[in-house]
């Protein structure tokens, strides 16, 4: 009878100590909301604080562009060691789609105490949780801990390194570029392309921004007429004209006559009740300090577009450049 107690003893408190260590070690999780598909986080020993405001845009690839009481600030991701972007490299292009999609979000932005107030630890609660914008690219292997910083993201940088994820797995998230078609669809493809209408050929012609970038709405015209689904209207990165901050795609089959005009309403809020007309809603948000465009036509044909205020007119003048 004593060796059974005794044995049971030692089972709940080996039991209590299993216990103890899952409570005191790090969370990780594989979330699964729209943000977080794919993206891993370990949670951190690490209190929420600091000011709300809304996430409306990045800049220079990784850096976030907050709406704060009708402010536009841009906060540098604090603890990171971010490397330069790569389009070859899978996990580079991740991480700049990850900061993207959380554009609309509501954050709270905690201004670390060693920087002048560009450096910043970002939450955000895309399902009602809160996660860490760092940990999350840190957990992902999206990016490294920049040394010892005001929080501690070493758990997350460990986990990423065991699981070889991005960062520590160059080899295999290497972006190849060789694509394998199917011959009969690369037939068909051609074949229905020879048949085909003229592509319509569409400018930028008119920009209204309103309330500090809340709303806006871009005007397109067809200066060549023809079917315009597969054309695609981008903002330009500020830091690289190569690279896309957002993107919106003309899906559904449409043709335009020419000079026929297509009215795009960008917004963060669908809500926005609005007395105009409008073609397409985007979901987005566009720089009031100016910036470019990008039309990508239905055969990869780009033209790349400067918007900029001029006190002159009160309005936006809109530059073809090439």
């Amino acid at each position: 009878m004593v060796e059974k107690r005794l044995w049971s003893s030692a089972f709940l408190m080996s039991l209590f100590f299993l216990v103890l260590v899952a409570c005191l070690s790090p969370l990780t999780i594989l979330a699964d909301s729209l943000i977080m598909d794919e993206l891993h986080y370990v949670s951190l020993d690490a209190t929420l604080s600091g000011f709300s405001g809304l996430i409306v845009g990045t800049e220079n690839n990784f850096d976030l562009l907050i709406m704060r009481e009708g402010t536009l600030q841009r906060f540098v991701l604090a603890g990171l060691d971010i490397p330069q972007y790569d389009s070859s490299k899978l996990y580079s292009k991740r991480l700049l789609s990850f900061l993207r999609s959380t554009i609309g979000l509501q954050a709270t932005v905690q201004r670390t105490s060693s920087s002048k107030g560009s450096a910043a630890y970002i939450w955000i609660q895309p399902d009602g949780e809160s996660y860490l914008i760092q940990s999350i690219i840190v957990s992902s292997g999206l990016g490294r801990a920049a040394g010892e910083g005001e929080i501690d993201l070493s758990n997350a940088e460990e986990y990423a390194f065991k699981k070889a994820l991005g960062v520590w797995d160059e080899e295999l998230y290497t972006v190849r570029a060789t694509i394998q078609e199917d011959v009969r669809q690369a037939e068909t493809k051609e074949s229905l392309q020879s048949h085909a209408m003229p592509d319509a050929k569409l400018v930028v012609s008119e920009i209204d921004i309103f309330d500090n970038g809340e709303y806006a709405m871009i005007v397109l015209t067809a200066s060549e007429g023809g079917r315009f689904d597969g054309s695609t209207l981008s903002i330009v990165s500020r830091a690289e004209s190569s690279l896309d901050e957002d993107l919106f795609l003309f899906a559904s089959e449409g043709v335009l006559e020419m000079q026929e005009q297509l009215k795009i309403f960008v917004t963060l809020d669908r809500s926005r009740q609005v007395s105009f007309d409008y073609d397409y809603l985007w979901e987005s948000y566009l720089d009031p300090r100016g910036g470019h465009l990008r039309i990508r036509g239905r055969d990869g044909s780009e033209t790349l577009f400067e918007y900029e205020y001029d006190r002159r007119i009160s309005g936006f003048i809109v530059t073809p450049l090439y």
